[in-house]
This record gives C-alpha cells, structure tokens and sequence, in this order.
C-alpha cells in the first residue's frame, strides 16, 4: 500500500508539473500609434513567486525479515495459515510407486496412499486418537496416541526457534536437474531436505536411520474438504 501511494503521489506530483509548463505565455499588449510626448511607462509586472516543490515523504525502511523468513521453506509455509494445507505426492519404496495426500487443519491429520490407483490405506488425526481405516472390510481401528506421539505430530518448525546459521543449505540433483536445498534436523533423529526449483518446492526428502524417502510434491493448496476428517458411518470400530 505505502508503495502503491509513493507511485500516485509521483504520477500527480509529475502531471502537475507538466501542466503548468503546458500553459501558453500571455501574449504582449499592442499599444496604439500615439501623437502625444513620451508616455509614462507602465509600471512593471511583478513576478509570480515560484511555486515551492512539495517535500518528498521519508522513503520508508524496509521491514526485518524474521528468521524463519529468510528461509525459503519459511517462505513456503507462510501460505498455508492457520495450519490449513493440502498436498499430493508420490513416491517410491520398494519398488511400488506410491501416490500420496495429506490434509491438516489444526491439529488435524488426513493421510491416504494410493498403490495401482487404489485406495492402500486411510489415517485420521484428531489430536487424541489415531484411527487406521480400511474401506474394503469397512473396519476402523483407533488407538489413543502414544505418549509423546501428540507431541511429535504438534511440533513443527517455528518461526520463533528458526536460526539461519544451523539450516544447512546445498545443493541436490534429481533425475537429472540441481534443485537448491534447505536440510533441517527433526528431533534430533532425523532431517528433512526441502528441495526447492526456483522458490517452488519440488521435492522433500527424509532422512531416518540411515535411509532416505524422496517424495516428489505433485501438488499443493490451501484448500482443504472438511469431510477428510470426518469417520465414515456403519464401520466397525475396534478400539485398542
């Protein structure tokens, strides 16, 4: 906005000037043939006092960017507020190629692979309990979560406890293309590697014991369908 008001302000400062330089001088009064002596000469015509220049206003300072920021994996996540996102994704193991959503909202978790096009499972989140759903046998189990594991699942990267000098930044190449990276630990247990094309992140990668998952991000959205989170009816409910 204040950028927006800088431009006007000049556009009109810029016109004005322009049209005061537009307006024709006065033309010279024609004086008559006189037999009479000298004549008086008319008293002279006072110049108009320049127009003072309006002072221009402060260019403002920009902001501070904030630590998490500055990153751009701040940069990304910044779009999804209120912790409301939706992503697919794919991915390899074992030699399956998996296709893979998620959803959150709040402290809401939906996930679902897909193996061959269909349906290989469905988890659902709801901060206290974990439910697995099988829509084949149209079962659901749903289990407390473990101690620790609501904490897990609540800890993200904070904008608050995002220190640049420890994101470790490189490079990564896939399938033939350098994609910039940005490596975070989790938990101390682990790291996950932003891998990002541009300012658009086009893969991330986990790292756990020693072994890597490489999901490759299909899509993304801030939009997400309530109803993900809801339990199907008429399934049997085993609780444990």
């Amino acid at each position: 906005m204040k950028k927006l008001f800088a431009i006007l302000l000049s556009a009109l400062l810029i016109f004005s000037l322009a049209a005061c330089g537009s307006e024709p001088a006065p033309a010279p009064a024609t004086q008559a043939p006189s037999t009479a002596g000298p004549q008086a000469e008319p008293p002279a015509t006072a110049e108009p006092e320049p127009t003072p220049e309006p002072t221009p206003e402060p260019t403002p300072e920009p902001e501070e960017l904030s630590n998490w920021m500055k990153t751009k994996t701040g940069q990304f996540y910044s779009q999804f507020t209120d912790g409301i996102m939706y992503m697919e994704y794919e991915m390899v193991t074992d030699g399956m190629l998996i296709r893979a959503i998620s959803a959150t909202n709040g402290d809401k978790v939906y996930s679902e692979s897909f193996i061959g096009g269909q349906s290989a499972g469905v988890s659902i989140i709801d901060g206290e309990y974990l439910y697995v759903i099988d829509h084949a046998s149209k079962m659901i189990i749903k289990m407390p979560m473990q101690a620790g594991a609501q904490d897990t699942v609540d800890v993200m990267l904070s904008e608050e406890d995002v220190v640049p000098e420890n994101v470790v930044t490189g490079t990564r190449e896939i399938d033939g293309k350098t994609y910039e990276t940005e490596e975070w630990d989790v938990l101390g247990e682990g790291k996950t590697i932003m891998c990002f094309d541009g300012d658009t992140l086009a893969y991330m990668i986990g790292s756990f014991a020693g072994e890597e998952v490489t999901m490759k991000i299909l899509s993304f959205s801030t939009d997400v369908d309530e109803g993900l989170f809801e339990l199907p009816e008429n399934y049997q409910v085993l609780s444990y």
